[in-house]
Order: structure tokens, then sequence, then C-alpha cells
């Protein structure tokens, strides 16, 4: 039965079905892995980052104390068209686990954030050429 509201549970369960479609991704994957690690603990200190990120956002918990901007910025280059299969595979994600609702909440919210994202990524890329 797909989830009909957001909840901290709902949110690790989303992130986590995420992650494990980013890292089996042949796009996405080696990206992710160059930048996090390939390791249990690094990917636990990630996920518990991003458990607080989505809860932050859509909870408004204010769990999240970062600087995705930065973060991102700093990023080794990369194809910024694989923001396009981030997109798609989190809009996919966040589908099975919720109804359409607040599917649609967590997806206007992704393209949002990734737009944004993208600038700081693009920027980041420019400064280093």
């Amino acid at each position: 039965m797909k989830r009909n509201q957001i909840t901290e549970s709902s949110i690790k369960e989303l992130v986590d079905a995420f992650y494990i479609k980013v890292r089996q991704d042949h796009a996405l994957g080696p990206v992710f892995d160059g930048v996090i690690g390939t390791t249990s603990e690094a990917w636990k200190t990630h996920l518990q980052r991003m458990y607080a990120f989505w809860s932050s956002l859509m909870l408004r918990s204010r769990k999240y104390k970062g600087n995705p901007h930065q973060k991102h910025k700093d990023l080794p280059t990369f194809d910024l068209q694989l923001f396009d299969r981030w997109l798609s595979l989190f809009a996919q994600t966040v589908r099975e686990i919720h109804t359409e609702e607040v599917a649609t909440m967590y997806i206007e919210r992704s393209e949002m954030i990734a737009s944004s994202l993208k600038l700081s990524v693009e920027i980041g890329q420019k400064e280093r050429q």
C-alpha cells in the first residue's frame, strides 16, 4: 500500500530506495561512488544527511545543517544531463512509495532543487576551466 503522508519513516524509506537505484545506475552510480565513496560507512553518512535534508524540506524539521550549493559547486566535472537521470529515478522511486498527491509534492520540490543545484555545478565547472 502506498503511503499517503510524509513522515520521518517514509523519508528514510524513499531515500534508501532511491539511492539503491542511484548506486546501481550505470551513469549515476560511478559519479556518486566517486564523490561519496564505496564503503558502507561513507554511504551511511550521506544517507543520514539526505534524511535530514528531505525532512527539512518536506516536514520543515530544520534537521539539515549544510550548504548544498557549495557542496555541488565543488563537485568534480560531470555531464550536467545526469540531473535529468537523477530526476527520473527520483520520480520513479517516489511514485513507488507514495500516492500520486504526495509524489507530486516531492517531484515539484526535486525539480526546483535540481534546477538550483545544476546552476551551482555549472558555476563550479566554469570556475575550474
